[in-house]
């Protein structure tokens, strides 16, 4: 099993961008020193809408650009650990500039690069780029075929409805052969199905309750027999994660961290939450949304989604914007010492038993 943390995440806006881009690194020399994996990234590009209205004020939080981040925290820690988008989403996305993007990336990290793309479901992101809605599943159909063309071989042609390239040649090449690991992001049906056809595996959503995860699983290894393709042997998975060295305190904690998070999300509608703002912090534990509790309860529900989804690549996120610096770190290493241990210790058993 591998774990991964994000070391990225919401922050709050008017804060110094210099100051969170050096607290960033400091999370990701704490993740090395903890035992992490792999680093991740998450990405939009506009949280939208900017006005209030009788919902109130929405959410205004900063973020840095995922693999300009990347390349700037592997050129401090090198290929010691893997490096990941969380995804990136499609709106801006352009094969040719993404492809030279992910190819120069790959190289800087030693070969350790994880690119996740997903569709993306905010309306306001694919207005700014003026991307048609009703196209978008189309659009990241090519988008990914031409990618993965562009990053695999010599000279590509392709003429698509959206994209088209004749005689292409990449500038860049990667240090992974053929191309790094493709994971699709999705959360629905015709999406997972993508992820099946054009992915190297399915990066589950951090956001969809446990039982519909099962579901949309069965779905996509059913996709995958019907196109005669193995099931991957990386399984990522994200969750949301708040840990405290005893239960009481993660859920007196987590309890107005959550409340803010699905009350902003559900108000504008920028969450998958079924419409609600309103679920309990019971609720969504039961649900399996989030991994909550002391380091013995993070071991159980981390093992319950490796025994029912077969997940082997945890990326952990901790959302919380006013999160201050000292608590991200503390549960960085909370994580380090008590949780990822009992996993490295399930799995020398394992290999020992294999002898």
């Amino acid at each position: 099993m591998q774990f991964g943390v994000m070391f990225s995440s919401d922050d709050l806006r008017g804060t110094s961008p210099a100051r969170r881009a050096a607290e960033h690194v400091e999370r990701a020399w704490y993740a090395l020193d903890a035992g992490f994996d792999t680093l991740a990234v998450a990405h939009r590009y506009s949280l939208g809408p900017a006005a209030a209205d009788e919902r109130g004020q929405p959410l205004s939080t900063a973020r840095f650009q995922p693999l300009v981040l990347l390349a700037h925290v592997a050129g401090q820690i090198g290929d010691r650990m893997n490096y990941a988008t969380q995804v990136l989403v499609s709106p801006g996305l352009h094969p040719v500039q993404l492809a030279e993007d992910i190819a120069t990336l790959d190289a800087l990290t030693g070969g350790r690069l994880r690119v996740a793309i997903g569709l993306g479901w905010m309306p306001n992101e694919f207005a700014a780029f003026g991307i048609d809605w009703d196209s978008r599943g189309e659009r990241l159909d090519e988008l990914v075929t031409l990618l993965r063309l562009l990053l695999t071989e010599e000279v590509v042609n392709f003429e698509g409805e959206h994209f088209t390239v004749r005689n292409a040649t990449m500038v860049a090449r990667c240090e992974q052969s053929p191309m790094p690991p493709l994971w699709l992001g999705a959360s629905a049906g015709p999406a997972i199905r993508r992820a099946a056809r054009l992915g190297d595996t399915w990066a589950m959503s951090a956001h969809t309750p446990l039982d519909q995860l099962i579901t949309q699983q069965a779905g996509y290894h059913a996709e995958l027999a019907r196109l005669g393709k193995p099931r991957p042997a990386e399984q990522p998975l994200a969750r949301l994660v708040y840990v405290a060295k005893d239960r009481k305190s993660a859920l007196r904690e987590a309890e107005p961290a959550l409340a803010e998070w699905y009350r902003k999300r559900g108000e504008w509608g920028w969450s998958l939450t079924n419409g609600r703002s309103d679920e309990s912090l019971h609720e969504v534990i039961k649900a399996g949304r989030w991994i909550i509790g002391d380091p013995d309860d993070c071991i159980e529900q981390i093992s319950m989604y490796r025994d029912q989804l077969g997940a082997n690549h945890f990326i952990f996120a901790m959302p919380w914007p006013a999160a201050e610096q000292r608590k991200r770190l503390e549960t960085i290493e909370l994580l380090g010492e008590r949780v990822l241990p009992a996993f490295r210790a399930q799995t020398a058993e394992s290999a020992g038993q294999a002898f």
